[in-house]
C-alpha cells in the first residue's frame, strides 16, 4: 500500500516495506483523528506488523502519544506497533507515561527509543 495524506501539519505516506506510515509534521490535536485513521487503515492491510516512522515528526502531543499506545493495545494475533525515530524528549515522555512495555520501539535508529 503506498500513498499519502496531508492534514496542515501533518503528512502521512503510507509505506510497503515495512508496512505501516511515516509522518512528517505534529502530532497534535488537531492531527489526532487523522493519525488515528491512517494506523487503522495500515494495521487492516498488513497481516505482521505494524511500523510508525515518526523520523520526520517535530512535535509530540500527550495524545498522539496515546494514540500509538492505544493502536498498539489494539493489535491482535501477536501483532506489534513498532515506532521508530523519537526524539529523546518523547520518550521521556512515554516513560513517564508508563507506556514502554505497550509501544515496541525499533532500536536502529539513534534518535529511537530503546
Amino acid at each position: 500500500m503506498t500513498g499519502d495524506v496531508d492534514h496542515g501539519s501533518l503528512r502521512i505516506l503510507f509505506t510497503g516495506q515495512p508496512a505501516g506510515v511515516y509522518c512528517e509534521g505534529d502530532i497534535d490535536l488537531c492531527t489526532r483523528r487523522v493519525l488515528t485513521r491512517a494506523l487503522a487503515m495500515a494495521a487492516e492491510r498488513t497481516g505482521g506488523d505494524l511500523y510508525a516512522d515518526l523520523r520526520g515528526v517535530d512535535f509530540v502531543d500527550v495524545g498522539g502519544l496515546r494514540v500509538l499506545a492505544e493502536t498498539a493495545f489494539g493489535m491482535v494475533g501477536g501483532r506489534r506497533l513498532i515506532v521508530d525515530g523519537l526524539r529523546p524528549h518523547t520518550r521521556r515522555i512515554i516513560e513517564l507515561c508508563g507506556w514502554t512495555e505497550v509501544l515496541s520501539v525499533d532500536p536502529g535508529t539513534v534518535t529511537t527509543v530503546g
